[in-house]
């Protein structure tokens, strides 16, 4: 969901750019002396995090500012980030892989899937988990509880609908994790071996996963007050030992600035999804209640931008805040992640966006 943040001033240290280059024949469409002033500004304010823009032709621009972990370690582009909701996204494209392969289609109810269902879940669509309009509820338990898929789907079958289906446009994190185990069940593998080997492997992603990668060597940042004795992410997925289904296809999956970036550039092409289905994924399919806003498969998507057609998502946990803003006439890609909760990356990616399409900023979002 569209979310607004304010900046807060804190101290922070400043961090010399990672690179600034870009292809010679692009380089002066691109005021990076702009870009810079946006950051440093944002610095000012108590930003600490990484921020990458990438266009078809690869990342031109990368910086890090503070610690991912106080007096220790440094932002980077290998942080391993919680891309938290933007987690939603990788999940839609895996059910449109399906779909191409003929392995489900998006009319499909769920009692296709799921046996014994109550009465008010049988006729949910893929579509309605899809577009957040199936009357599942947001929330049914916290992040750091263990549940097995089997365990998962039991409490949310038996939770009550929050909406009659297809009737309202509802926010629900238990509708990507019932989505997660439909592509378990029609790929016939675990969700995020059907996501390397179909989704993230083919576009270059080798550092975005749950438990697959290895982790050995790299950092995520870490909360400096801790929540159920939890500092990172990476902790709690530790602890939850692969019963982590109150995250699964929802949110919670780690990655890096670098790894969104390569996402972002596969996106722009037809390597991993078809026309048709990239079609899908980004269409406006319902109103999020507030004129100009919409919903796709796991993207939100604003086709009146003022800097061109917007198509974006946003992240947020205990320990991470991030933006991931797509625009694909121009073939711009912005990532911006935080652990800071008093600072706004939907602010910065806004006003980044504006420096690269020459507009003066939304004074909404600021």
């Amino acid at each position: 969901m569209r979310t607004r943040f304010s900046f807060i001033p804190l101290i922070l240290t400043l961090i010399a750019p990672l690179t600034a280059s870009h292809a010679a024949d692009t380089t002066r469409f691109i005021d990076e002396a702009a870009i810079s002033h946006v950051l440093d500004e944002a610095a000012k304010e108590g930003f600490e995090g990484v921020v990458g823009i990438s266009d078809q032709n690869g990342t031109f621009f990368m910086r890090a500012y503070g610690d991912a972990v106080k007096g220790a370690t440094p932002y980077s582009e290998d942080t391993l980030i919680d891309i938290a909701s933007i987690t939603k996204q990788f999940t839609g494209a895996a059910i449109l892989k399906l779909k191409e392969r003929g392995k489900l289609k998006l009319d499909d109810r769920l009692d296709k899937y799921f046996n014994n269902l109550p009465d008010d879940k049988k006729a949910i669509t893929l579509h309605q988990l899809l577009t957040h309009t199936a009357g599942m509820p947001d929330l049914i338990g916290r992040d750091e509880e263990p549940l097995s898929r089997e365990a998962y789907l039991k409490r949310a079958f038996s939770t009550p609908l929050v909406h009659t289906p297809g009737t309202v446009h509802s926010y629900s994190n238990v509708g990507y994790s019932v989505l997660g185990a439909v592509i378990e069940i029609a790929s016939g593998e675990p969700y995020e071996t059907y996501l390397f080997e179909n989704i993230w492997k083919p576009a270059g992603l080798f550092t975005t996963g749950y438990y697959r990668p290895d982790w050995r060597g790299y950092v995520a940042p870490q909360i400096t007050e801790p929540v159920a004795g939890l500092l990172s992410q990476k902790q709690l997925l530790d602890e939850l030992n692969g019963d982590n289904w109150h995250l699964m296809g929802n949110g919670g999956l780690l990655s890096t600035v670098s790894d969104m970036l390569k996402w972002h550039r596969a996106l722009l092409g037809t390597k991993i999804l078809s026309a048709e289905s990239k079609k899908l994924l980004f269409a406006p399919h319902v109103s999020e209640g507030q004129e100009g806003f919409y919903y796709g498969y796991g993207w939100a998507v604003e086709p009146g931008y003022a800097g061109g057609p917007l198509i974006w998502h946003n992240g947020g946990s205990y320990f991470s805040r991030a933006e991931f803003w797509r625009f694909p006439e121009s073939g711009f890609g912005i990532f911006i992640a935080t652990h800071k909760r008093t600072v706004g990356p939907n602010v910065i990616a806004d006003s980044l966006a504006h420096v690269l399409s020459g507009i003066s900023p939304d004074p909404e979002n600021n």
